[in-house]
């Protein structure tokens, strides 16, 4: 859940170190909080690839993680992220 009520989470999906495969965002819907699952980098038009919705965040790391090979190759034809995520 994000830490304050009423506001939203957002996190970074990575093995170690290396390269993102992606970020999870949470929102509010219809009362539920579902979590959005985004692709590392950005499309043609400035934003982040969304890819799925899952009702947990558990879930929605697990297939990040499931489908690391893909999401790595999706974020290579991609345009990078126009800055560094935090360590």
């Amino acid at each position: 859940m994000p830490p304050i009520p009423g506001t939203f989470g957002v996190w970074q999906v990575r093995r170690d170190r290396a390269a993102p495969i992606g970020y999870v965002l949470s929102r509010q819907e219809r009362g539920v909080t579902v979590y959005h699952c985004y692709a590392h980098g950005r499309d043609e038009a400035g934003g982040r690839p969304w890819l799925r919705r899952t009702d947990s965040l558990n879930s929605a790391v697990a297939w990040m993680i499931q489908h690391e090979q893909e999401l790595s190759a999706l974020s290579r034809r991609l345009s990078p992220e126009p800055e560094e995520w935090p360590v």
